[in-house]
């Protein structure tokens, strides 16, 4: 098994009104990745200073042929548990529900869009105060 947090200098999000949000992608700087296809998750870190990447991530991804793997899906939540909301270029409506459930906002409105931009555009909403650790 994979450990939960692979970056051991990951600063945590501060002032300013900062909160962590994790990232789907495969590191081309775009959100071009599938919840359950996810190996990995880049966190970030959004306030009102702007958008900083924080670290990687490491899961095993829970998608298994059309099924997913539960106990997979559960150690992905306990990963991004400090994290308001999740970005992906697709996620599925069970996993929405248990994200939700679990306090993390699923984001799948920017496909394929760049990391930094749709983060700012999402924390210029507002949203990220109706969700996630407080």
């Amino acid at each position: 098994m994979m450990p939960e947090h692979t970056d051991q200098t990951e600063r945590p999000a501060g002032a300013n009104g900062e909160r962590l949000v994790a990232v789907a992608t495969k590191g081309e700087g775009q959100i071009d990745l599938h919840f359950g296809h996810a190996n990995c998750f880049s966190i970030y870190a959004a306030g009102n200073k702007g958008v900083r990447f924080v670290a990687t991530r490491e899961v095993e991804h829970y998608c298994q042929g059309g099924y997913g793997d539960e106990d997979k899906r559960d150690v992905i939540l306990r990963v991004l548990a400090d994290c308001v909301a999740l970005f992906a270029a697709k996620i599925g409506d069970g996993p929405k529900a248990r994200l939700l459930a679990a306090g993390i906002e699923p984001i799948d409105d920017y496909p394929y869009g760049q990391v930094e931009t749709s983060i700012s555009a999402w924390y210029a909403r507002g949203e990220h105060t109706l969700v996630g650790p407080q």
